[in-house]
This record gives C-alpha cells, structure tokens and sequence, in this order.
C-alpha cells in the first residue's frame, strides 16, 4: 500500500512530518507498505507555514491512500488550506481520488480540504476545533475526538492528532502487533480516543 502525504505552500509542518514518522517506521516492519510525500504542482522546495522548507520531488499520483495536512487556517493568511481552498486544485483532485483510494485522511485543518471536495457530507469527522463549525458548514456530522474513524474517510484533530491518526491507521491496516511496535519506538501512547463507525474495528 503506498500513502502519499500531499503537501502545498503554507501546511503545517507538524500534521506531515509527524504522520510520516510514523508510516515510515512502519514501513520498516512492513514492506508492502511505502509512504511518500508529495507536491502537487509548481517547484520542488515547498514551505510550511513556520518557515520549515521541504525539497519534494515527487508530484501526487494516483495512491492507494492519500493523507491531507492542514496549515495557515487560524491564523487567517491567503496561505495553506485557504489558498488551496480558492484555488479549486486539490479540493478536486481529493474527490476525484477518493472514488479509488482505500482511504483519505486529513489532520487538523486538512479536514476543511476534504470538505471543500464534497466527501464529507453526511460522513462524521474532526478537525482543529477552531474550525469545527466551519468543517460542519460542508455537512459533515463533527465528532469532537482526536480521530474519527469513518471507514474510507479518517480525519485527525488538531497538530499532534496526526500522529494518534496515523498509528490507528497502521493498527488499522496493519495489525495491533506493528502499531504496538511503532508506538514503542516513539514513546507515543497507543491512541485511545478513537471515535468509529460500527462496522469499523481494529484488526
């Protein structure tokens, strides 16, 4: 399974390189399993929202699974997800993605991209709960847990959610035994509040 970790000008650094450690540690006792950041357009040096920047060669393909961070949604610039938002792009390359995809996720911000590309109406999310109300403005049922699980769309709270995300992703995926692992090489607690849809358990 490849997961590409899209990324634009403005992201939140945390909500990529978080997730990405935990995927890549993964990988290592996984090797069907690959994880990639990517661009989706313009130069390969793309910069998050505090300034980190990233030398990405690698443009959005086609991914068995696709993970969205957010960026620059609070703070109100015409930077990251607002940018993204106006620009149209990515919001429809989400949707057009997700009819293939085995899942979508976002953290934090991400969410309102997921939104904006029409796959959250009617389906329960999160994101950062600054943006809770506008995330319901897309008709998604918010549940206010740091992961909502809702079967082939997952979506992560605020910042530090990505990383409870993306190891109940690999438990998810990959079994208790990895995530455990995972878990263990970074001194993270495994992720307990987990909101699911009733046909979704853990392997």
């Amino acid at each position: 399974m490849r997961i590409e970790i899209v990324v634009f000008e403005g992201f939140d650094a945390l909500d990529v390189v978080a997730p990405w450690e935990v995927f890549a540690r993964a990988a290592t006792i996984d090797p069907d399993l690959e994880v990639a950041v990517v661009r989706l357009d313009g130069p390969p040096v793309v910069s998050a929202a505090n300034g980190l920047q990233l030398h990405v060669v690698d443009e959005l393909g086609a991914p068995d699974a696709l993970f969205v961070p957010g960026g620059s949604w609070v703070d109100g610039t015409d930077t990251g997800v607002p940018r993204e938002i106006r620009r149209g792009t990515l919001p429809r390359l989400i949707a057009d993605l997700s009819t293939s995809a085995r899942w979508v996720g976002s953290v934090c911000t991400g969410a309102l991209l997921l939104g904006e590309a029409g796959i959250l109406r009617d389906r329960n999310a999160t994101t950062n709960p600054a943006a809770l109300e506008a995330l319901s403005q897309y008709g998604a049922v918010v549940q206010p847990h740091r992961v909502v699980d809702d079967g082939n769309v997952v979506t992560g709270g605020a910042v530090t959610a990505g990383i409870d995300l993306a190891l109940w992703l690999v438990r998810r995926e990959l079994g208790e035994a990895t995530a455990d692992k995972v878990a263990q090489a970074i001194a993270y607690p495994m992720p307990t509040d987990v909101w699911r849809a009733l046909d979704q358990s853990p392997n």
